[in-house]
């Protein structure tokens, strides 16, 4: 008896070869590509048919959505100087500032998320740039700490889109194999920002003023709502489009497979024994027209169900595989912001004695490790899976994906051991800056990307709530960092401070990658079958 027919098959273990008579299109319309999972539909129109230009084009703008509102909102670190002596309060106060943002960005997506199911991605994602560009200017105009403090919560609000539409997005237009490459692209997006943005905001007051800072990122955030009414087409399936294939397991014959088939693709066989289908759309189609109207059809199935959708995330926080991918993720996140925090208090202190420009250039070495973590996290971990399916006979499950995650680990350890003890110790600024900061960046993009493509490999129908989860779960932990962090850091040194959130992110990864590869998929089965498998 051979893997596939001994394995039982649950949601997301995946067939990733034809087998017994079914028979799957393939990347290419190739007869030895990968399998396309999601299966594509018979519709030209169909975002899985789409042609190369639309889908990297949709995904260009709504990464930039991402990469501009986080850089607005999650890049004042460099200026809490200015704040403090120009409304004279408290590092803890001026730290609220990005803490009042912080929560409202994780807790919007409760409604964000559904909001996106029933009206649409495009007209959702349009409205929230509007608010960006709304709050941008208030706070550009902000005359005291109180009005500022409120322009911050709903930049939030508005920002609260970048936390999980583009993964919904990754899921409505690519396939399963190429899932982990474009979930690290909305990593490297959302991550760039926090790279990027204390290095403009921090130039652009330290040479023009704080004010501007905001003036920019109105005059950026609007020429992307151009660039998104362009090209960011309605990218959300409809039921007409969802087409699934039987499983080996079903037991159908060959007969009944081709005859299903036939209406969408055109059956070529190149051999008696060979039959290959091919979706003639499968990397031609185009967008129709009302794609980009503003206002998309109800999905009325969900809007007769938004409680359920509401509380889907609440409901998913219980399921082991979702809470380890939220946790891994937060804690990988909060690492930055525990740099972005404290490079201000550390930096602008003797020995360094560094301006707010200085801090600012400090995060290129996050940008570069950034880029690394680009490169390597989404298709390592990819071709990590594909090269365990092929020795399991084509069969396919999540777990293979999460030894990808060893690396990123070991450079989370490294590089907050260095920027902990090299503040106290006072090493030379080539080694925490370079070393510890760029090992950060590293993990920071990668160990986020593992996880919760894991976890939607998983569960992918709720692809959004996940992010919903994950969102509230790292957002809260930092808003609760933003109040007691700093203080920690003047009382005791920077050590204890970065040695706990390197702890949490160890540890965290650690676990899952131990344990899940032997328990992931008795998890999976106990949860097979949930309603969120029906979404």
């Amino acid at each position: 008896m051979n893997t596939i027919e001994s394995e039982e098959i649950i949601p997301g273990t995946e067939v990733m070869k034809d087998h017994d008579g079914i028979h799957f299109i393939h990347a290419r319309n190739a007869a030895h590509g990968p399998v396309l999972l999601p299966t594509p539909s018979e519709h030209s129109h169909d975002p899985l048919n789409w042609n190369k230009f639309w889908k990297i084009s949709t995904i260009i703008s709504q990464g930039m959505f991402v990469l501009i509102s986080v850089a607005t909102n999650l890049s004042i670190a460099p200026l809490t100087p200015i704040y403090v002596a120009e409304w004279n309060k408290s590092l803890s106060q001026i730290a609220l500032l990005t803490g009042a943002c912080v929560i409202a960005l994780g807790y919007a997506n409760f409604i964000i998320v559904p909001a996106a199911d029933i009206f649409g991605r495009r007209p959702i994602t349009l409205l929230c740039g509007g608010i960006c560009i709304a709050a941008n200017i208030w706070s550009a105009l902000a005359t005291s700490y109180e009005s500022f403090l409120g322009a911050r919560i709903v930049a939030g609000l508005g920002a609260a889109a970048n936390e999980s539409i583009m993964t919904m997005v990754v899921a409505d237009i690519f396939f399963l194999h190429e899932r982990g490459a474009y979930v690290g692209a909305y990593f490297w997006c959302y991550f760039m920002g926090l790279f990027v943005g204390p290095i403009i905001s921090g130039n652009i007051a330290a040479h023009v003023s704080w004010r501007w800072f905001f003036w920019a990122c109105t005059i950026a955030q609007s020429t992307n709502i151009i660039l998104m009414s362009t090209l960011l087409p309605e990218t959300r399936r409809p039921r007409e489009m969802q087409y699934n294939p039987p499983l080996p397991s079903d037991a159908l014959n060959r007969t009944v497979i081709e005859v299903e088939k036939a209406s969408a693709s055109q059956i070529e066989t190149t051999s008696p024994d060979e039959i290959v289908l091919s979706d003639e759309y499968l990397g031609r189609g185009r967008p129709r027209l009302t794609q980009f109207n503003p206002f998309q059809p109800l999905d009325h199935g969900a809007a007769r169900t938004v409680l359920r959708h509401i509380l889907t995330p609440v409901h998913l926080f219980f399921y082991p595989i979702v809470f380890w991918a939220a946790m891994s993720m937060g804690a990988a996140a909060n690492a930055l912001l525990a740099v972005n925090l404290t490079q201000s208090q550390a930096l602008a202190a003797p020995p360094y004695n560094w301006t707010p420009g200085d801090v600012g250039f400090a995060n290129f070495a996050l940008v570069v490790g950034g880029f690394i973590g680009l490169a390597v996290a989404g298709p390592w971990s990819d071709w990590v899976i594909m090269l365990a399916t092929k020795k399991n006979n084509g069969l396919r499950e999540p777990e293979m994906r999460l030894i990808a995650m060893y690396p990123f680990i070991a450079a989370a350890l490294v590089g907050l051991v260095v920027i902990g003890v090299g503040y106290d110790r006072h090493w030379p600024w080539e080694v925490i800056i370079v070393f510890g900061f760029g090992l950060v960046g590293v993990q920071v993009v990668s160990i986020p990307t593992i996880a919760i493509t894991y976890a939607i490999d998983c569960y992918t129908p709720v692809s959004g709530q996940i992010m919903v989860i994950a969102t509230v779960c790292k957002n809260t932990f930092g808003f609760g960092m933003t109040y007691y962090y700093n203080d920690w850091a003047a009382s005791v040194g920077f050590t204890p401070p970065l040695l706990m959130i390197m702890a949490l992110t160890v540890g965290f990864s650690l676990v899952g990658t131990v344990l899940l590869p032997y328990f992931g998929k008795s998890l999976r089965r106990f949860t097979r079958t949930s309603k969120v498998h029906s979404f």
